[in-house]
């Protein structure tokens, strides 16, 4: 199936999308990866910050992008903002490499939509409480994630599962 929310084949990104995301400048992601290739510092800096590589889905030509990561046993969940396109290329060429704590994986990726990513976007958001805050993703009075906040948001976010090999 298609993406998150249905809205990721041809979104059109509005106000309320533009206000929400941060888009960093090269210069940061070239110093996060970096960072996280450099002995001592991607234990410190790879704490939640994963390096994903992929292969473009016409040129094949590899691409590596820091991003935020949960991880559950085997299972990395990522997240990126569906007008950020790198996460189409893994709906032909799911086969990744991650780089988490400084140690490589390989992994099998799958974009999630409905139900399923809106559990796993749950998931993410109650583990990583920086993202969901990020995200405006409230909390309610008993501690739980308002649910009309995670729906507005998995609106504009994409959501991508990996399977970790072996």
């Amino acid at each position: 199936g298609g993406p998150a929310g249905g809205a990721h084949g041809g979104a059109t990104v509005t106000a309320r999308t533009l206000r929400r995301v941060f888009t960093p400048p090269g210069w940061l992601n070239a110093l996060t990866t970096l960072a996280l290739r450099t002995p001592g510092l991607q234990r410190l800096v790879g704490r939640k910050t994963a390096l994903l590589t992929f292969a473009g889905r016409r040129t094949g030509r590899t691409y590596t992008t820091p991003l935020t990561y949960m991880r559950s046993g085997s299972r990395v969940l990522v997240t990126g903002h569906v007008s950020r396109t790198w996460w189409r290329n893994l709906t032909d060429r799911p086969r990744v490499d991650l780089r988490l704590a400084g140690r490589p994986h390989a992994g099998l990726a799958a974009v999630l939509d409905g139900a399923e990513a809106a559990a796993a976007l749950t998931e993410f958001y109650t583990r990583l409480p920086m993202a969901a805050r990020a995200a405006r993703v409230g909390r309610a009075a008993d501690g739980r994630l308002v649910a009309a906040d995670v729906e507005a948001a998995l609106a504009d976010t994409v959501v991508v599962a990996i399977e970790l090999a072996g």
